[in-house]
């Protein structure tokens, strides 16, 4: 089966489509998930995650949930240089980043507010 010159052309075009999507994608493995960062949260936070340094990302990245007054949720960046979020991995660290220990550490930033 010989491919013709107008089949080259719309292979390379899906192709390279695919790989735009690809690139562009927010959840691609290997790259950080924090664009924008804020320094400071006021509210009702309900989790957080830390993602450790990795393979295309080499910063550690702390992401906090915050609960809403009409039960939604929204995810927040925190820029790791900032004093709140050094707390935060200071305390992650003292629990030996113990998930099911999360609490003590949101339970100290309600009690610092």
């Amino acid at each position: 089966m010989a491919l013709t010159l107008k089949s080259c052309v719309l292979l390379l075009v899906v192709v390279a489509a695919v790989c735009i999507q690809l690139y562009q994608a927010h959840d691609f493995p290997g790259r950080c998930s924090c664009h924008n960062t804020i320094k400071f949260i006021k509210g009702n936070m309900s989790d957080f995650q830390v993602l450790e340094r990795r393979p295309g990302c080499d910063k550690i990245e702390l992401i906090v949930t915050m609960s809403n007054p009409d039960n939604s949720t929204e995810r927040l960046c925190m820029n790791t240089e900032g004093k709140m979020a050094k707390a935060f991995l200071r305390c992650w660290e003292r629990i030996n980043k113990d998930e099911s220990r999360k609490n003590e550490c949101i339970d100290r930033k309600r009690k610092a507010e």
